[in-house]
């Protein structure tokens, strides 16, 4: 034959350790570099040349994934390989499929493959050989050995007549391979009369409303950059570049989320697998380009599936993330591969999960596009305007904002790290947090409880740092009159309008005091966002302290724990942790910490208010955004999963403990290393946080250092901590402090600190002030 015409088409293998060779198969074929190696091919690439006495034309083509459906072949490149064969018209004498001689080939992949095909005809199957690369010489003997594992492979060979070569890319001197090949085809073409595959118009122009479709993305595409342009025009002068900035990255399961986070961190922070995907939110630190970063990574989806079929851990580990990295991350990063099509199915995906995280978290979201390589020669702005309407759904969610990475250059952080940097301007440096934090905590509302003279007026001087109430002590220690009426002061904290209620003290004497205080909490309408229980720290808490407590508490519903911090006030020296102090007085007080559910804070005057405020917002944001109110909850049936498996209707408030009981078992989980894995070290352990933990009460341990814990830190490990490294301090006394209950409620064993617990330093930049019941054993499971 003098004019032979090849379509060169195949795969990619799953995890890419087999490159099909089809670019390399047509440089071998035409005897010289005709295509480039090395990068994917995108679009169909024609070259032709003279070969052994016959005008050769090969067309290159893009490849699939081997083990994807049609239907998750990116548009653009179905697009560009229905249009193959009109390049070599009238069409091609034959089709080259080219397949690694030890791949392992499934049935999946010949379910693919067949798809595939079917977008010529079924006629193609006339016109196929299969060519086998390598790149090592391969005997017949192997190659039967090959067919025997993959029996669907054999498949494939009986229906295009089991016509094969075999072919040595690396060897371009032995120029009989490439003569048997052609004389392969010929007898091929023979057998098919002589004929070629009929060239049908295979790609259907785009009808009037997909062209003004695409019209349309290509012009939004233009006006967003135009429009950044001009935003980082006139913030010109004003900027004031981002010296700390939190990253949350979320997206489907094997899109690259740790990859990225990787890539971002310039270091080895997550563990990539591909052979399993994260199972639970993990945290990084990293100085990068100046800034200092904090990524979180997460479990992903499946990107086909809706959120009904995400398990309810995974589902409460993705709300979790944006806690992980406070008081807010500055930018979600969603993950989407370039080189899987962006369907329907894959939108509702998105959109359902991204809807855990709350409405208006697009509007500090950024497209991840991975797998950038996949783009070959083309761009990214060309892949949006063909894949269609859904990936433009989700361009518009995000105004368009988007990145393309390949994980493996620096200069793409620095790029991705400028278009943060752009995002939060135009957010005015506010970081993300879900609505309901949002929607009530522009304003804080509080009030003070606690005992006569535990120091309620001067925290609240403190709080809303002025003279606000009149305080017990003035100048000279000459006493004043007590607090007798509730009083409600204001004044604006950075960006909080700030409430604070000062109500009577409480004590065995002024029991008419108890309506007043009831009032109190009736001032701040709406209600409370948190209730300030106020403990002097430079007393002991004796028995007679509890009982006080319990009996002001008890005035209200039991409800209130949940809304409740302990603030520790008064004097105390500030080169020792507060956690001294709660070793020190045993298991009254740390029982009543852990009614409130681990949360104080001390108070002093140079704390930074901003901390406590903080602190409210997570705890609001764990009480699903509500306040405390005096009028009992409404117990309302709620359907769900659990009325199906058991046929119970769960109350309003029984579901919320299920769901608080799950956080809780998530939250042990991440912490605790699994029976197989309990020889190593935590940081390394599958679920675990690699996390600096900071002091939970505004004040670092004396040593910097704190306990492990993904994200929050229980008090009794600090407190433990402390024991172990200072336990002859437990019968020689703590300075000005007293003792007396420390022998009497604080014995040795009251927390084991686990001996393969490694202390990790403590990050100055973060104050996690949320924190959990200890963990007393290892036999907590999910």
């Amino acid at each position: 034959m003098p004019d032979i015409r090849i379509l060169l088409i195949g795969g990619r293998d799953l995890w890419e350790t087999h490159p099909s060779g089809k670019s390399s198969a047509g440089n071998i074929i035409l005897k010289r570099n005709a295509f480039e190696v090395g990068r994917r091919t995108a679009r169909c690439v024609k070259a032709e040349g003279e070969v052994h006495g016959r005008h050769v034309t090969v067309v290159d083509t893009p490849g699939w994934w081997w083990h994807y459906h049609v239907e998750n072949t990116p548009k653009f490149d179905l697009k560009e390989f229905k249009k193959s064969p009109e390049l070599c018209a009238p069409g091609p004498h034959s089709f080259l499929l080219v397949v690694p001689v030890d791949i392992t080939f499934s049935k999946e992949y010949r379910l693919a493959l067949n798809e595939h095909l079917e977008c010529f005809s079924e006629n193609v199957w006339r016109h196929i050989i299969v060519l086998f690369t390598c790149t090592a010489p391969y005997d017949e003997s192997s190659l039967k050995t090959t067919f025997e594992n993959w029996p669907d492979l054999k498949l494939v060979l009986r229906r295009c007549q089991d016509r094969y070569h075999v072919l040595n890319i690396k060897n371009s001197k032995d120029s009989s391979q490439v003569i048997n090949l052609l004389g392969k085809i010929e007898e091929m073409v023979a057998q098919n009369n002589h004929s070629h595959f009929e060239c049908k118009r295979l790609v259907v122009p785009d009808d009037e409303r997909e062209r003004k479709r695409k019209e349309n993305v290509q012009q939004r595409i233009l006006e967003a950059k135009k429009k950044r342009t001009e935003r980082q025009a006139c913030y010109k002068g004003e900027e004031q570049p981002l010296t700390d900035l939190q990253i949350v990255i979320v997206g489907a399961s094997w899109a690259g989320r740790s990859s990225a986070g990787n890539l971002i961190l310039g270091e080895e922070g997550f563990k990539v697998d591909e052979s399993i995907t994260t199972l639970s939110c993990k945290v990084q630190h990293a100085e990068v380009h100046g800034i200092e970063l904090t990524v979180v990574d997460t479990p992903g989806w499946f990107c086909h599936s809706p959120l009904e079929k995400t398990a309810e851990i995974d589902k409460l580990q993705i709300r979790r993330s944006v806690y992980l990295c406070r008081p807010g991350p500055h930018v979600v990063l969603l993950t989407v591969p370039v080189a899987t099509a962006f369907n329907k199915t894959h939108r509702i995906a998105v959109e359902q999960h991204m809807a855990l995280l709350g409405k208006k978290v697009w509007n500090h979201t950024i497209v991840l596009f991975t797998r950038g390589d996949w783009l070959g020669e083309t761009t990214m702005e060309e892949r949006i305007v063909e894949e269609g309407e859904h990936l433009q759904w989700l361009m518009e969610q995000c105004q368009y904002r988007y990145h393309v990475v390949t994980c493996k250059t620096d200069s793409e952080v620095q790029e991705l790290l400028e278009k943060i940097e752009k995002m939060v301007m135009d957010n005015k440096g506010y970081y993300y947090v879900p609505e309901e934090r949002e929607q009530n905590l522009s304003e804080v509302r509080m009030v003070l409880v606690g005992r006569d003279g535990a120091g309620k007026s001067q925290s609240g001087n403190t709080i809303l740092q002025g003279n606000y109430f009149e305080t017990t002590l003035e100048q000279g220690f000459a006493e004043r009159g007590r607090t007798i009426h509730c009083s409600m002061k204001q004044s604006r904290i950075e960006r909080w309008q700030v409430s604070v209620v000062d109500t009577p003290g409480w004590s065995e004497s002024h029991l008419e005091n108890a309506q007043e205080i009831l009032r109190g909490m009736k001032m701040s309408s709406p209600g409370p966002h948190a209730v300030l229980l106020v403990l002097p720290l430079e007393e002991s808490f004796t028995k007679k302290s509890e009982e006080t407590v319990l009996e002001l508490m008890n005035l209200f519903d039991k409800r209130i724990w949940k809304h409740t911090i302990i603030i520790f006030s008064g004097l105390w020296q500030n080169d020792k942790p507060v956690e001294q102090y709660i070793a020190c007085e045993g298991e009254r007080l740390q029982n009543l910490i852990r009614k409130c559910g681990n949360r104080y804070f001390v108070l002093t005057q140079t704390t930074e208010i901003k901390h406590l405020l903080e602190m409210i917002e997570v705890m609001v944001a764990k009480n699903r955004g509500e306040v405390f109110t005096m009028e009992k909850s409404e117990t309302t049936s709620k359907a769900s999963v659990l009325q199906r498996l058991t046929g119970k209707v769960l109350t309003e408030e029984e579901w919320k403990k299920r769901e608080d009981d799950l956080i809780e078992s998530v939250l042990v989980a991440v912490d605790m290393d699994l029976d197989e894995e309990s020889n190593q070290p935590l940081g390394k352990r599958r679920g675990s946080i690699n996390c600096p933990i900071p002091s939970m009460s505004g004040d670092t341990f004396s040593d910097n250092s704190s306990s492990v814990g993904g994200g929050t830190l229980h008090p009794g490990v600090k407190v433990a901590h402390w024991l172990t490294k200072n336990r002859a301090a437990s019968s020689s006394g703590y300075d000005s402090m007293s003792t007396a209950s420390a022998s009497e409620h604080a014995p040795d064993d009251i927390f084991h600190l686990e001996d393969d617990v490694p202390l990790a330093h403590s990050n100055p930049r973060k104050h996690v002030m949320d924190i959990r019941e200890p963990i007393r054993t290892r036999s907590h499971s999910l």
